[in-house]
């Protein structure tokens, strides 16, 4: 059937967010490979793309099968597929979003290695999550006895229960969602508060790693339209806005667990924290007079840079910088979040500048 009513609005929100989902995650995969940082959230994020991709071809194909579209449109067979297509997305958005809060879960714990409160706190919150949305899966399959009476209600003897006890179920699924994606999302700020980091890049972090809170902004506007589903008389018409809130909760889960991993990649991209001499204003490159860096010994020690730039006076600078650096296959690929607030909470790394001036003949 074509497009009508509230279904374009589906189909085209539904695509906008499906494409940029699809386009962050092969990204973290190969800033992942690149690293040899593959975790358990890297693990969950793989799997959650399984159903989530299953819930993507729902969202899309269900708008052609009554989803968003006055019933009063719609022939009694179409209804039953509507509502079909809208008890499969309910299926898959319970199954999808535990995948989903789990990799940020197990992220942010990897983060918080050294803290053990907080990485309990985690893992309390990962198992929070993954039971409220189980009971919700449960019930949702078994609410309507036998179960096909919920799509299907020309089925002789068959029965729903009682649209208030659905409700709850939503309240109780929606409200641990949006605690988690809070939690989540507030965790990053006192574990950066005592690290030694520069501002700017502690505001870096905690902003990729708090961008979960748009996902409970979405579970907030999905929980309004699908409460009141129970009172609609074009159940169908109404589906159609859950669709799209309900989709945008688990795609945003999905992006920004993908976009807080792609800093490494983002500093490749616009070449940041480039070093440049404060007195001259030239960014310090290989040049043929720079003596050969003192080596280090194993993964980790202090290590000399030296070289030469010219300064506006017209004279020949030398610096000479000492710190603590990490041996990398690929140096120009920086550190990802964890890895960089890892490294900061083992102490504080130690930068020494000598400067010598010396005239032009």
């Amino acid at each position: 059937m074509a497009l009508e009513d509230r279904a374009p609005s589906v189909f085209t929100a539904v695509l906008i967010l499906a494409v940029t989902a699809f386009m962050v995650f092969p990204l973290r995969l190969y800033v992942r490979s690149m690293k040899k940082a593959f975790g358990y959230d890297d693990w969950c994020m793989c799997i959650g793309i399984i159903p989530f991709l299953a819930l993507t071809i729902v969202c899309l194909v269900g708008p052609f099968h009554g989803v968003g579209v006055h019933q009063a449109s719609l022939t009694a067979d179409e209804q039953t597929q509507g509502r079909l297509w809208f008890f499969l997305f309910e299926i898959l958005f319970c199954i999808t979003i535990i995948f989903i809060k789990l990799s940020i879960s197990f992220m942010l714990a990897r983060i918080a290695a050294p803290m053990k409160k907080y990485v309990w706190a985690l893992w309390f919150m990962a198992g929070l999550v993954t039971l409220a949305n189980l009971v919700s899966l449960f019930y949702i399959i078994f609410q309507c006895s036998p179960v096909a009476f919920f799509w299907d209600r020309t089925i002789p003897g068959g029965r729903c229960n009682e649209p208030k006890i659905l409700a709850d179920i939503y309240y109780m699924d929606t409200a641990v969602n949006i605690i988690v994606d809070w939690f989540c999302a507030l965790l990053p700020v006192p574990l950066l508060w005592s690290i030694q980091m520069n501002r700017n890049t502690k505001i870096s972090v905690a902003f990729l790693l708090g961008l979960g809170v748009f996902a409970s902004l979405s579970a907030c506007i999905r929980l309004k339209y699908t409460v009141n589903l129970n009172n609609s008389d074009d159940f169908l018409y109404g589906v159609g806005d859950v669709a799209i809130w309900g989709y945008a909760e688990n795609a945003t889960g999905v992006i920004v667990g993908c976009i807080s991993t792609l800093r490494p990649l983002f500093q490749r991209l616009f070449k940041l924290g480039s070093s440049r001499d404060p007195s001259s204003g030239f960014e310090l490159k290989n040049t043929h007079d720079r003596p050969r860096p003192m080596s280090t010994q194993g993964g980790q020690g202090a290590e000399s840079q030296y070289s030469w730039a010219k300064n506006r006076h017209g004279k020949n600078v030398a610096t000479v910088r000492t710190g603590q650096l990490r041996k990398s296959s690929d140096p120009s690929f920086c550190e990802s979040e964890e890895e960089l607030v890892q490294d900061m909470q083992k102490g504080i790394q130690v930068s020494r500048s000598v400067t010598q001036h010396r005239d032009i003949a």
